[in-house]
This record gives C-alpha cells, sequence and structure tokens, in this order.
C-alpha cells in the first residue's frame, strides 16, 4: 500500500515542471477589461445594501439570544415580565412581596403526627369560615396545613405581608403571617432526634 502511494506522489512530482511549461498566458491578455459590463452603483444603494444586511444579521443575532434565554429561564406566565422581550417591566413591591413569602425552617418539625423535614417553604394564607390556615408549598406541592390564630397584632413588622420564624421555647417555634387580609400565628412543634422514632 506504501509503495502505491509513494509511486504514486513522485509520478505527481515529476509531472509538475511540465504542466508548468504547458500553460499558455497569452489568452490572459483580456484581464484589463475584467470589469467592462459591471453595474457601478451609488453610495447610497451600497448603504441601503449594508443597512439590510446589518438588520439581517441582528435579526439574526436576536433570535439566537432569545433561544439562549428560553433554555435558561423558560416563558413567564406574565406578560409584563416575559424574558423575552425587551420592554420588561419590574413589579411592584407588592407583586415582589406576594411571590416572595418565602420561610427557611432549619428544623425536622412534627404537625398533625406527621415528621415534615426541614427547608425552604412557600407560606400561602388561606382565610376561611372555620379560621385562618398557613400552607406550606415546596414547589406547586402542599406539604402541610397549619390551622392558624388571627390576630391584629402586627408584630411590629416593617411591612404590611411578611412571614417570620422565632423561637418560643424548646419544643415549638412561632410562625408569623401578615398579609393585606389578616395577620396571623402558629406553633410548629420540633422533633426532638433523639426522643422521636420515626
Amino acid at each position: 500500500m506504501y509503495k502505491k502511494i509513494l509511486v504514486l506522489l513522485i509520478a505527481v512530482i515529476l509531472s509538475a515542471p511540465t504542466l508548468a511549461e504547458e500553460v499558455d498566458w497569452s489568452k490572459y491578455d483580456n484581464i484589463d477589461n475584467a470589469w467592462d459590463g459591471q453595474k457601478i452603483i451609488t453610495n447610497k444603494q451600497f448603504e441601503e445594501t449594508m443597512n439590510a444586511l446589518e438588520e439581517k444579521k441582528n435579526k439574526k443575532l436576536k433570535k439566537q439570544r432569545e433561544k439562549a434565554i428560553r433554555k435558561v429561564k423558560g416563558s413567564s406566565l406574565h406578560d409584563n415580565m416575559d424574558a423575552h422581550k425587551d420592554n420588561i417591566e419590574s413589579q411592584t413591591p407588592l407583586e415582589e412581596m406576594e411571590e416572595c413569602q418565602v420561610l427557611s425552617i432549619p428544623v425536622d418539625f412534627v404537625l398533625d403526627g406527621k415528621p415534615i423535614e426541614k427547608g425552604f417553604y412557600r407560606i400561602i394564607g388561606e382565610k376561611k369560615d372555620d379560621g385562618v390556615y398557613l400552607e406550606l408549598y415546596q414547589s406547586h406541592k402542599l406539604i402541610a396545613k397549619i390551622k392558624a390564630k388571627e390576630t391584629k397584632d402586627d408584630f411590629n413588622q416593617e411591612y404590611i405581608q411578611f412571614v417570620k420564624l422565632l423561637p418560643y421555647n424548646e419544643q415549638f417555634m412561632k410562625i408569623i403571617f401578615g398579609c393585606l387580609d389578616f395577620n396571623a400565628y402558629a406553633y410548629i412543634n420540633i422533633i426532638d432526634s433523639l426522643s422521636y422514632n420515626h
């Protein structure tokens, strides 16, 4: 195999000078007139063409940018917050607070005899005929529902809407919650890892 390649390579090298000698350069005497018959364009036409090409390029880049954003962020359910729009409107402080009622519970706890792991929970307050409830969500899954006690106390909080976890004693922690409709509090029973049997 190597011999065939070597013989072919030698044949090509030896024939190269003969090919160069056979080229007839006399046929290229009209090279000076190569641009004859070409249409002359004005500066305005040139700029219009360049602008159209630039616009096409920008459109393509914008499309690629939107595709990359969708891959990372996904689409927003709210038109005014869609990351794919150039005129994104910021939320009002109230809208931000409604979406950020998140509480970090640093210990395992028990609700209605059911052990619940520590973690981050989105807290939603709900007022019903039989009282107020605090619902603990992780993502879209309802993890627990706590019956709370409604109060007029604002717990000296700076904002109308709030949720906080406060120490109460060695066995309980207190969740305080406030929204436009009501303020409430509830106690959660901390799991003592030494005495609780799973």
